[in-house]
């Protein structure tokens, strides 16, 4: 009963605008004691109604006449508690409607627990073959029933990828995703570190993208997990690391991480530069120095937080707005990452409220943001540098129409990135430095990263 107490907690604050993932760790900090079992439970039912939601409603809008939107909000989601529970869990039927039953009473709604209870009983004896039900509607309303993404979006999705693409990218978010970290080569050794996982009941795999990273599953809270106090490894997804990876980053090398909240590729990029010389304190003056930026309040505490954790001394953390420049810095770094604010459609699957909360005016607005942060860090860029681009979104036209506006920036040529990716990932697109990382279930997200080499020290006032 606790775990779907909780579930429902999670649904409600973020149906009140909060981010997911900030919700899910602050509700289950609130029940350390709580068994690994129902923490479990209740992270699932709620990760999982949050991903099906349309589909949910869809299903439900055959047994709810007056239509989902006129619910009462906790009725809404008990109701779809109920529902996931009877298509996607091994619930038996009986508890999943006595259960939400007992749950509409505990929240006040003992009026309502009767409608409940008719609603889940009768969906319980009424199974709904959805491929049957969507056959004769068009590809864009039978994908966004299916994978539960808004129809604007699937139809978006349809011109950018085609429709097979586009239902196996849809898929992809709906499998579980696991845990990806990476190793800190500069404090960890894979194979100790591996061994010490697996000591703890962890089940650890090998990356394919990036040679420290590792996929773990079989865990409760990452913070339990040997290693992670001491900074033996950075939570981060596979996708996340080719972009440091793709800087070619050198001992001594002075790295900007303009947008580098939370601190995943500033900790990557600190560890190389660690690595590189042998060291693990700034004190050396050949180490090379991360300087991390954002704004947010919240943000640099992320940062911070990180850093603190991993106890890497090269790395400096200050608050500056990405727009706007910052003269000291003109020409000063040897490579800047540019991992910029984006609309995330490559990170659905850990993040699904992001495709009910995107628009069609965000992602125009998202692109000119990142035109304009663009063209302000280019300038840190010192001659012969290194300027990488990147994002966590599909939409072209952050992606592959920036990586165009940056070709077009005065001094700047696009590198080939296959000196630095694995094979797998060679294409006619590496070679004119960018790639298009579409997500793979339960190995990475969709990710964007392009490379380019400041050859002069030109202005950025006009095109070549």
């Amino acid at each position: 009963m606790q775990a779907r107490a909780v579930a429902l907690d999670m649904l409600l604050a973020v149906s009140e605008g909060r981010e997911s993932h900030r919700v899910f760790a602050a509700e289950l900090s609130k029940y350390p004691d709580m068994e690994r079992q129902e923490r479990a439970f209740a992270r699932r039912l709620a990760a999982g109604v949050m991903e099906r939601r349309l589909t949910l409603d869809f299903l439900l809008s055959h047994y709810v006449k007056s239509g989902m939107g006129k619910q009462k909000p906790v009725i809404r989601e008990i109701l779809r508690m109920g529902m996931y529970q009877l298509y996607y869990m091994e619930v038996p039927p009986s508890a999943a409607c006595n259960e939400s039953v007992k749950l509409a009473k505990k929240r006040g709604f003992a009026g309502l627990s009767g409608y409940v209870n008719g609603v889940l009983r009768a969906a319980a004896r009424q199974r709904i073959d959805l491929q049957k039900e969507v056959a004769g509607l068009g590809d864009g309303k039978a994908l966004s029933i299916l994978y539960s993404i808004p129809e604007w979006l699937v139809e978006k999705f349809i011109v950018w990828y085609g429709k097979e693409r586009s239902g196996q990218i849809f898929a992809s978010f709906l499998e579980p995703s696991g845990l990806s970290v990476r190793a800190n080569l500069s404090v960890a050794d894979i194979p100790a570190l591996q061994e010490k996982l697996e000591q703890a009941g962890v089940t650890v795999d090998a990356g394919k993208l990036h040679p420290a990273a590792l996929h773990l599953s079989g865990i409760d809270t990452v913070e339990k997990l040997p290693g992670f106090l001491r900074g033996e490894f950075q939570v981060q997804d596979e996708s996340s690391m080719l972009p440091v990876l793709c800087a070619g980053i050198k001992a001594g090398d002075y790295v900007i991480d303009c947008c580098a909240a939370p601190g995943g590729k500033t900790i990557q990029a600190a560890d190389v530069l660690l690595k590189a010389r042998g060291a693990h304190s700034c004190c050396d003056a050949g180490a090379g120095t991360v300087s991390a930026r954002d704004l947010s309040e919240y943000k640099l505490s992320k940062i911070n937080e990180n850093v603190r954790r991993c106890g890497f001394d090269n790395i400096e953390v200050m608050s500056f707005d990405a727009t706007c420049l910052r003269q000291e810095d003109v020409g000063r770094a040897d490579v800047v990452i540019a991992d910029l604010p984006c609309s995330g459609l490559g990170i659905i699957g850990k993040k699904p409220d992001i495709k009910y909360n995107v628009s069609e005016e965000g992602l125009i607005e998202l692109s000119l943001l990142q035109r304009k942060i663009l063209s302000t860090v280019a300038e840190y860029v010192k001659p012969g540098g290194v300027l990488i681009y990147s994002t966590c979104t599909l939409n072209p036209e952050e992606n592959e129409k920036n990586y165009h506006f940056l070709c077009g920036l005065s001094g700047f040529e696009p590198e080939s990135l296959d000196g630095y990716l694995p094979q797998k990932l060679h294409s006619d697109t590496t070679k004119k430095g960018y790639l298009t990382l579409l997500p793979e279930a339960g190995k990475w997200d969709g990710f964007f990263v392009s490379r380019f080499r400041r050859e002069g020290g030109g202005t950025m006032d006009g095109t070549k």
